[in-house]
């Protein structure tokens, strides 16, 4: 025995996690459950990723990109939770950034996983092998020599909040007042009395329109689209939003259908100016989930304005594509989201070359050229985890995790070839082109229930009507299939 056990440590697979924030954390946490070897780098002194809140001050005017004070989850804590450690029952439905940061402290204690982290470590460049094993340069924080190490895997998860995207308008550069991206904005109280135009529509756009509500003089947000999007309350008719679809109501229902039922609600429900309704049906684009907006819409203490054509410095002037100027705008605020970008891999590996780049550019942003979001179909041994949008991220990198590790140890089929894999992603891009508007294509873009469902059932954890009837009873069954449709299922 003692013989079968050296020889399992002999050839126990050593796997390198780059980050540790959720994915890095769930990563680590997977390969513990399979006598795998994780080896986390983290550049940072401490786990949580952009959850671990900094505020910007004097002597750090440009902190890494974290969550800003205000902000909710746009999911509920039942669909936002890692499977097999709930957020605990007791806690809010929509949980602020301490009470996440807590809940990532409290799932990294219970897992023992931080004596697998190096903190403070800066991963250099990550170059393969002839081998197909991995090579990572890294140097630690107050040492001068780098290092290097060699993995038989390399797991990727350092998320897509690394470089923030700036957009380009003419006279950026000779506006006399603030420009900052949003991901610097911390708090509202740092924009006291100030005239602020924040730029963009996504979900944190319009957080930080609503918080800086409560601080500013006036607040402006320019769209590309000219028009809302469709804005989304927390809580519809006393249920969490995202509580109401169900299993049945996801697969058997048509979309447009559903779509409709929402879109009707709203309209009903909210005072949409006419001239800004949306025309795009909800289904194809990514709901804003803030039900505050429309009372600051209707008092006037946020203007929406259309696309910016020129920053003057005369007089801080921004003029808008519309012909309309604004003068003595203090600050402007780019919530311009970011660009996907690993600084220690060449970007071929993940973009999958010029070539596919320049096919696709024009129709999607955040492009990417990986099988199931995972795995580049030209290179092995490498998955990147938490490229998703549009879902909670902690299920979604949990499900990646365990599909990773289960083709580590080749509990699953292995992948298919690179042609096949490069036409699943060709298939999967045109799906999101056919039924997504154009200004919502992101490339990562992810639907939360099929898409774990998916994953799950090449994992082996899919929870099948027949087996779930035969296990646990009916009741159960109806639970599984018309209740909240959670991660523990």
């Amino acid at each position: 025995r003692n013989g079968k056990w050296k020889k399992s440590i002999i050839m126990a697979k050593r796997i390198a996690i780059i980050g540790a924030g959720i994915s890095g954390l769930t990563a680590i946490k997977q390969c513990l459950d399979n006598d795998l070897i994780p080896i986390c780098f983290e550049q940072y002194s401490f786990i949580g990723g952009i959850w671990k809140y900094e505020d910007a001050y004097e002597k750090n005017k440009d902190p890494y990109s974290s969550v800003y004070k205000g902000i909710l989850t746009n999911t509920s804590k039942e669909l936002t939770t890692f499977s097999d450690f709930p957020i605990p029952a007791d806690w809010p439905t929509y949980l602020n950034h301490s009470q996440v940061e807590k809940y990532i402290d409290m799932y990294a204690e219970n897992f023992n996983l931080l004596p697998h982290i190096k903190f403070n470590t800066t991963v250099l460049k990550i170059s393969i092998l002839p081998d197909k094993r991995w090579n990572v340069k890294y140097i630690i924080q107050g040492e001068n020599e780098e290092k290097e190490e060699i993995f038989d895997f390399v797991i990727v998860g350092t998320g897509r909040h690394r470089k923030p995207k700036w957009p380009e308008f003419k006279g950026m550069n000779s506006f006399k007042g603030e420009q900052i991206h949003s991901y610097m904005y911390k708090r509202a109280t740092d924009f006291e009395n100030k005239r602020v135009l924040v730029v963009g529509c996504s979900n944190s756009a319009w957080d930080v329109v609503v918080e800086l509500t409560h601080a500013a003089s006036q607040v402006y947000v320019s769209t590309r689209r000219e028009k809302l999007p469709w804005i989304v309350p927390r809580f519809i008719n006393g249920k969490a939003y995202d509580h109401i679809p169900s299993r049945f109501s996801q697969y058997i229902i048509p979309p447009f259908i559903r779509g409709k039922i929402i879109e009707n609600y709203i309209i009903k429900s909210f005072p949409y100016p006419p001239h800004l309704t949306p025309n795009d049906p909800i289904i194809a684009t990514f709901p804003i989930i803030n039900f505050e907006i429309f009372q600051f819409l209707a008092a006037g203490t946020v203007i929406v304005k259309p696309n910016i054509k020129e920053l003057k410095s005369e007089n801080n002037q921004i003029e808008f594509i519309d012909g309309t100027v604004l003068e003595n705008i203090d600050v402007v605020i780019y919530a311009t989201g970011y660009d996907i970008d690993y600084p220690f891999l060449e970007n071929h590996v993940f973009t999958g070359g010029d070539e596919i780049i320049q096919e696709f550019r024009n129709d999607f942003y955040n492009l990417v050229w990986l099988y199931k979001s995972i795995y580049p179909p030209k290179y092995p041994n490498i998955a990147f985890l938490g490229l998703s949008s549009g879902a909670p991220i902690l299920p979604i990198s949990e499900m990646q995790a365990r599909h990773v590790i289960s083709y580590i140890k080749g509990f699953i089929k292995p992948l298919p070839s690179q042609y096949e894999m490069e036409k699943s992603i060709r298939n999967n891009y045109e799906i999101i082109r056919k039924n997504s508007c154009k200004h919502a294509r992101s490339a990562i873009r992810q639907d939360y229930l099929s898409d774990l469902d998916a994953l799950s059932k090449e994992v082996g954890c899919y929870p099948y009507s027949y087996e779930i009837i035969k296990k646990f009873g009916f009741s159960f069954w109806k639970l599984i299939m018309f209740g909240i449709a959670t991660p523990v299922q």
